[in-house]
C-alpha cells in the first residue's frame, strides 16, 4: 500500500497540534512576564469585566471586545487540539483555526490607539507583544498569530467540489461525453480519478471488507445510472439499501434477490427473480439473461453483483468460468458490471482468479494509523488512464 498520502496527512495533523498548542500557550503566559504581576494584573483585569456597566463606553467596550476575542482564541485552540489530535476531519479543524483568528483579530481591534501610524503601531506591538488589557510586554502576540497562520496551512483544504480529495485534480468531463464513454459513478472523487467514471463496457471489482462506504458509494452509483435513464440490473441478497430507488426508478431497476428467505424479502415486487439458494448458478443464469432481455441493449445497462462472496464460497474454482461467460454477455451488449469482493473471506489464490477475471480494480480500505479513515485506490483500469493515488473516503461527502 502507499503510504504518501497517509504520511502526508500525519505530517498535516502533526503541524495543526503545533499550532493550536503555540496559540494555546500564547494565552496562558501571555508574555513570559513575572508570575506575580501576571496573576495581579490577570485579577485587576477580570475584576473589571464586573464593572463594565459603571465604566465610560468606548472602555467598556474595548475590554468586552478583549474579553470575547481571548475566549474565541482559548476555545479555537482547544477544539484544534481535539480536532487535529484525535479527529480527521480537516474542515472541522480548519473551522476552529478560523474561530481563533477571529478571536485574535478580535484582541486586535484593542490593541491599538489608532493614533499616528498604524503600520509602525502593528509593527511595534508585533515585536513587543504586548497583550491586550493586561499591560504586559513579552511575544504572546506574535506567537498567536504565528499559530494562526500555521493552523491555516495545515488545515487548508483544496476547495471546488467538496467531495474532491485535495489529492485529486479535478478533470472537467463534459455530461454526454461522460455518459457516452464512461459510467459516472456519482461520486466526484472517484469520477475524477476515473477520468469521468467507470468504462463504459468493461467489468470492474470493488474490493473492500463489509462497511457503509461500500454501500453507499454502490446505490450512490445506482442511483446515477438510473437518474440519466440508463437500466441497473442488481443482484443482492437484501433490498434495504435499494428500496428508495424502487419507487422512483421501478421501471429500470431489475432485481435478482438471493437469499433463503427472498419471497419475504421482495414481497411487494413481484417482478423480482427471487433464488432461495446460489448453489445453482443455471437459475441466476436465467434471471440474468430474463433482465437483460428487458433492457434496451442500445442503452447500456449497468449490472451490480454484490453476491460474488456467497458465490465464490459456493462453488469456488468454478467461479472463475461463470464470471467470464457473465462478463462476455453484458459486454456483448454494451454493458458495464460492478462487482463488490471481500478478499478476508477467500483463500488468495482464489481472490486472484476471480480478480484477474475482471478488467478493472479499485480498493476501498483501511489505513493502517490511529484513527484508521477509509482509503480508496483505483488499482487498475483495463489499460485506460486513471489517477495513481489514495483518495480519503468520507461517507458523509459520497
Amino acid at each position: 500500500m502507499n503510504t504518501s498520502a497517509t504520511s502526508y496527512g500525519l505530517a498535516r495533523r502533526s503541524l495543526g497540534v503545533i499550532a493550536a498548542v503555540a496559540i494555546l500557550f500564547s494565552i496562558i503566559v501571555p508574555p513570559f512576564a513575572d508570575s506575580q504581576t501576571l496573576v495581579e494584573k490577570i485579577y485587576s483585569y477580570l475584576s473589571s469585566l464586573s464593572n463594565l456597566i459603571s465604566l465610560p463606553i468606548a472602555t467598556a467596550l474595548a475590554i468586552g471586545v478583549t474579553f470575547v476575542g481571548a475566549l474565541a482564541l482559548l476555545i479555537g485552540s482547544l477544539l484544534a487540539i481535539a480536532f487535529f489530535g484525535f479527529g480527521h476531519d480537516f474542515g472541522k479543524a480548519r473551522a476552529t483555526i478560523v474561530l481563533s483568528a477571529i478571536g485574535l483579530l478580535l484582541v486586535s481591534i484593542s490593541l491599538y490607539s489608532y493614533s499616528g501610524n498604524v503600520v509602525s503601531e502593528i509593527l511595534k506591538i508585533s515585536w513587543s507583544g504586548m497583550w491586550p488589557g493586561l499591560g504586559v510586554f513579552g511575544t504572546g502576540y506574535l506567537i498567536s498569530w504565528f499559530g494562526v497562520i500555521l493552523g491555516l496551512l495545515a488545515s487548508h483544504i483544496r476547495q471546488g467540489q467538496t467531495q474532491a480529495s485535495h489529492y485529486v485534480r479535478p478533470i472537467p468531463v463534459s455530461q454526454q461525453t461522460a455518459l457516452e464513454k464512461t459510467v459516472p459513478t456519482g461520486y466526484v472523487a472517484l469520477d475524477n480519478m476515473l477520468n469521468g467514471g467507470l468504462p463504459a463496457g468493461t467489468g470492474v471489482v470493488l474490493t473492500s471488507p463489509a462497511c457503509d462506504e461500500r454501500d453507499i458509494i454502490i446505490h450512490r452509483l445506482l442511483q446515477n445510472t438510473l437518474s440519466h435513464n440508463h437500466p441497473c440490473i442488481l443482484i443482492s441478497s437484501s433490498l434495504g439499501r435499494v428500496e428508495d430507488l424502487l419507487s422512483r426508478y421501478g421501471n429500470l431497476l431489475f432485481l435478482i434477490i438471493c437469499n433463503p428467505q427472498a419471497d419475504v424479502i421482495a414481497a411487494r415486487f413481484p417482478a423480482a427473480v427471487k433464488l432461495k439458494t446460489l448453489d445453482s448458478l443455471t437459475e441466476l443464469n436465467l434471471g440474468i439473461s430474463n433482465a437483460l432481455s428487458k433492457t434496451n441493449a442500445s442503452s447500456g445497462a449497468l449490472l451490480c453483483l454484490e453476491t460474488l462472496d456467497d458465490i465464490l464460497l459456493t462453488h469456488h474454482g468454478a467461479t472463475r468460468r461463470w464470471l467470464m461467460d457473465i462478463l462476455t454477455r453484458i459486454k456483448a451488449g454494451q454493458g458495464t458490471c460492478i462487482a463488490t469482493l471481500n478478499p478476508a473471506m477467500h483463500p488468495q489464490a482464489e481472490v486472484q482468479s476471480v480478480l484477474e477475471t475482471f478488467d478493472g480494480h479499485i480498493d476501498l480500505y483501511e489505513a493502517e494509523v490511529q484513527v484508521r479513515p477509509k482509503l480508496l485506490r483505483v488499482m487498475r483500469l483495463g489499460g485506460r488512464k486513471f489517477i495513481d493515488t489514495e483518495l480519503r473516503v468520507d461517507k458523509d461527502r459520497i
